[in-house]
């Protein structure tokens, strides 16, 4: 049965946060996600089409067929299944949750791995390679991400976040960047896609347990409390044991940051010299090595021993500095810097003149197209103090089908007050033709 609710008319900040002011029914919520954790019917095709989705996506390197796979992946109903298993102490929903998980996650594996097999595609682009680094903040991910699923899972009203958690949490990807590893031979990258794949699933499952404990919902299962405490004892190890690597990780990449900032400090020091010239430049957080080519005075020595100095003064104490030279001895960086600016700005002058003239030229084009055309307002004052009997004239420009191609016409249409003699017809195309030299002329009379 369920727990009264809250008194909506209430106040205060407990109630603003009362997890249970909208809460759907206990039996719907337990039917709703004992549904997701099935995997016959339309959960396993759905499956099947997601990966294969989220491996051409990954393939191709397309963010956007990527996010369409993991809004349609089944995969979070068993690991929802298993914290709310947890949480209601009903063992047979976890085990039940724990299996089918395997049954998705081998079926996924395998598609995954064939198609990777086939592919002609063999190189890991940034999509697979963004799934085999995870950190602290992957974990920190999947927690808030699984707290709004359950959330959103145990509300009256349909939601719309679930498939922002979908796409937040990402268990598609990981398992695909595991398939693609298991094909290609990488053990590597492999290692770092199955351990995202473990923090989601573990972090969701563990973010469901947490709000389900904390909205109250009732028990479904009898156990004993020594397994109630063993099932806590073995929840609360994995789940510090899948955190701790992760936390080391993000320190590692905090660490490496870091020193890719100090160095690149170091190196843009350098080129301020007048002294200098760096030619060119590798920075290695993972080995902690900086590499330069230099030219200007050699004096590789006392560069590397003033680099890894200042270095170590932020500390960095073990880094490796490398400095190769290029050039003469007694080259002049001061001259030789002063030559590539005047060399820049006599380009960027050629450029501008080269870009005047073309102007210039335009514009002498242009003027000569207004010139080419006809005044005809004036040629059709003209027309009208000539021939008095011409009480409207229009003049345009048309196009005339011939024999071999459609010809570009003067077109002169001329409408009588009363009819005109043949010799006036005459005489007005003559005149036209002169006054209009070199172009076709039609005229009709109205």
């Amino acid at each position: 049965m369920n727990e009264p609710k809250p008194d909506e008319n209430g106040g205060g900040i407990a109630q603003l946060f009362d997890l249970r002011r909208d809460i759907d029914d206990h039996d719907t919520i337990d039917a709703s996600v004992r549904a997701g954790v099935d995997v016959a019917g339309t959960n396993l095709w759905v499956l099947f089409f997601a990966i294969l989705v989220a491996s051409v996506g990954l393939n191709v390197n397309s963010t956007a067929v990527i996010i369409g796979a993991m809004l349609i992946s089944p995969l979070m109903g068993p690991i929802v299944g298993v914290g709310y298993g947890l949480a209601v102490h009903d063992m047979r929903l976890i085990r039940r949750a724990l299996r089918n998980l395997l049954i998705f996650a081998s079926i996924s594996l395998i598609t995954s791995t064939l198609y990777f097999t086939v592919s002609p595609l063999r190189v890991m682009g940034s999509e697979l390679m963004a799934r085999t680094s995870p950190t602290l903040w992957d974990v920190l991910i999947a927690f808030f991400g699984g707290s709004a699923g359950i959330l959103a899972l145990t509300r009256r009203s349909i939601s719309n976040v679930i498939p922002g958690v979908a796409i937040a949490t990402a268990l598609m990807p990981p398992l695909c960047t595991v398939g693609f590893s298991l094909a290609r031979g990488d053990w590597v990258h492999l290692g770092g896609a199955f351990y995202l794949f473990t923090i989601n699933g573990v972090f969701i499952a563990f973010a469901t347990f947490v709000f389900v404990k904390l909205m109250r919902l009732p028990r479904r299962g009898a156990v004993s409390e020594q397994a109630r405490a063993r099932a806590s004892f073995i929840t609360g190890l994995t789940v510090l044991g899948v955190l701790l690597p992760s936390a080391y990780l993000a320190w590692r990449f905090v660490d490496e940051q870091r020193f890719v900032s100090a160095a690149g400090e170091q190196v843009a020091e350098l080129v301020q010299s007048s002294k200098y010239i760096v030619l060119d430049r590798e920075i290695d957080p993972a080995a902690r090595r900086l590499s330069l080519t230099v030219s200007g005075d050699e004096r590789g020595q006392t560069i590397a021993k003033d680099l890894s100095a200042h270095l170590a003064a932020q500390g960095f104490g073990s880094t490796q500095v490398l400095v190769r030279f290029s050039g003469a001895q007694a080259l002049d960086v001061g001259s030789l810097k002063q030559e590539l600016r005047a060399d820049v700005v006599n380009q960027l002058s050629r450029e501008a003149d080269s870009l005047r003239q073309r102007a210039h030229d335009l514009e002498a084009q242009n003027q000569a197209l207004r010139n080419a055309v006809p005044d005809y307002p004036q040629l059709i004052r003209e027309l009208q103090a000539q021939f008095p009997l011409a009480s409207d004239i229009a003049i345009g420009v048309g196009a005339e089908s011939a024999a071999s191609a459609p010809e570009a016409v003067t077109m002169v249409r001329i409408v009588q007050r009363h009819a005109m003699s043949k010799t006036d017809r005459e005489r007005i195309e003559r005149w036209l033709a002169v006054r209009l030299p070199g172009r076709a002329v039609r005229v009709s009379y109205s």
